[in-house]
């Protein structure tokens, strides 16, 4: 991924997990310039009457699938909680 065996050793487990995390989306976005050269490649060749695109070659998780995630808003006792904790600790 990246790093020394000593750096290894001295991660956490919430690091690590970014850092694989990254690695996996960077793997990813090689195999997604890999799909659409070869998408090009054969839209291109003129042998065949059918165009394919490049999520027909090969799904990748984490590009092709559509993830709506829903935000909640801080509600408005909260917020005034947070901003009275940040004017205490500046003050």
């Amino acid at each position: 991924m990246g790093f020394k065996y000593e750096e290894f050793l001295n991660l956490t487990w919430k690091e690590y997990d970014f850092y694989s995390i990254g690695y996996a989306r960077r793997l990813e976005r090689q195999w997604d310039y890999t799909r659409h050269i070869i998408a090009s490649n054969f839209n291109s060749s003129g042998f065949s009457k059918k165009t394919i695109k490049a999520s027909d070659i090969i799904k990748l998780p984490s590009i092709d699938t559509i993830v709506i995630k829903k935000f909640e808003r801080v509600s408005d006792d909260n917020m005034k909680k947070l901003i009275k904790i940040l004017d205490k600790s500046n003050g």
